[in-house]
């Protein structure tokens, strides 16, 4: 049996300040054959002197047949406080991967994302690369590295003028998953895409998360990032001033029904 961990959590993730987003997945081996998915749904919320809530959604399909896989991700966040909106993002990525050996895998990816509050009114990619399986025992623990790059548009909105840019970058990740016991599962996944014209111009995620199986279809997922961005927005002429820091933390709960 082929054996190459694979794909996808999404993350229902708002403001991601390095607009790196994991689709790497926190259980160990492949889809099954055929059809399947999850639903993720998360909500923060304050009452009384801070009155503040938050919704966060995000839904992924999953299909194999043999050595092909496709895969679709769809994630909304939205959020407000004293009734002043203060999140709003979303994100869309389609991946499509052939199992060559036990090992080896290549993909190819698009990926369209904004994000409000972090000056990001578009991003929308394309690229491709390979995987290889360093080490797995099947339903327990794997450890994968992949290599690869994309062409993206990025477009920001710093109020006083739109800033366009296209940009190659390499796309570089390790990821390490695993079952602690049958209802426990770890992960952690490390991304490092570097811009190849000017490798001074990074971003890169560190992405921890924590999964516990309720029952066969529910689940709850904790999510720790920490982002970093070497040229976030900035524009220091705008009222008021923008002027994005370059690394970011954050953290989320949800619940997440699977088929």
């Amino acid at each position: 049996m082929l054996k190459i961990a694979f794909t996808t959590v999404l993350l229902l993730w708002a403001s991601q300040a390095a607009a790196i987003s994991n689709i790497e997945s926190e259980r160990p081996g492949l889809p099954r054959e055929g059809w399947s998915g999850h639903v993720e749904v998360g909500l923060d919320g304050k009452t009384g002197n801070q009155r503040e809530k938050t919704y966060t959604g995000a839904a992924k399909v999953t299909h194999r047949q043999g050595q092909d896989i496709q895969l679709a991700i769809a994630e909304r966040a939205y959020g407000s406080t004293r009734g002043v909106k203060d999140t709003d993002s979303s994100f869309v990525h389609g991946r499509w991967i052939h199992l060559l050996t036990e090992r080896w895998a290549v993909e190819g990816f698009v990926q369209w994302e904004q994000d409000e509050f972090d000056n990001l009114e578009s991003r929308s990619l394309v690229g491709g690369g390979g995987r290889y399986q360093v080490a797995e025992i099947e339903d327990v623990f794997s450890v994968a590295v992949g290599l690869g790059a994309f062409r993206e548009r990025e477009v920001q909105d710093l109020q006083t003028y739109t800033d366009e840019t296209y940009t190659t970058r390499v796309n570089s990740f390790v990821v390490y998953q695993h079952r602690l016991n049958p209802q426990i599962i770890v992960s952690s996944t490390l991304y490092y895409q570097p811009n190849i014209d000017r490798v001074s111009d990074y971003r890169a995620l560190l992405d921890a998360a924590l999964s516990v199986e309720l029952t066969d279809t529910l689940s709850l997922k904790v999510h720790y990032k920490v982002t970093q961005d070497s040229d976030p927005a900035q524009n220091l002429e705008a009222d008021p001033p923008i002027n994005n820091r370059d690394t970011n933390t954050e953290y989320h709960t949800s619940l997440v029904y699977n088929f």
